[in-house]
């Protein structure tokens, strides 16, 4: 009894799904797409290189939300380019091919910078359009009674 506790505990705690680095297919699409992956299948994502070459690899991430250093020993914290929403997966660390600790380190931190970067930008448009409209003069509506 107290082995099935336990195991009931693990698969809690380390949920259902695929573990990173394992092939994976998206099936369905949209809010029903689903796949095999404990965290997330990385088949649409656009991930770039640190030798600048972008790939969308059939494989599964690690865990989501993470930091630069954050993930276990052979993966590492990319951080995906959206302006529009934060998301960072830990990914296995030779998804791009075999590379130093120097360029993985220099890879998560540019990858959070360029992430950081397009958010600023985004963030800075959106403030420009907020007060074009507030001290854009009022237009003059056509009266009904025309």
């Amino acid at each position: 009894m107290q082995k099935l506790i336990s195991l009931t505990l693990l698969l809690l705690l380390f949920g259902c799904g695929d573990p990173p680095g394992t092939a994976c297919s998206m099936t369905g699409s949209g809010f029903s797409a689903s796949d095999n992956c404990r965290h997330r299948c990385l088949q649409h994502q656009n991930i770039v290189c640190p030798d600048g070459n972008s790939i969308s690899p059939d494989i599964c991430s690690g865990k989501r939300q993470c930091n630069p250093g954050g993930c276990p020993d052979g993966q590492l914290c990319y951080h995906v380019n959206d302006p529009f929403e934060k998301e960072s997966y830990c990914v296995v660390a030779d998804i791009c091919g075999v590379q130093t600790l120097d360029v993985l380190a220099a890879w998560e931190q540019s990858s959070l910078k360029a992430a950081e970067e397009s958010m600023a930008i985004w963030t800075e448009k959106q403030n420009r359009r907020g007060e074009l409209k507030v001290t854009a003069p009022a237009e003059k509506q056509p009266s009904d009674n025309q």
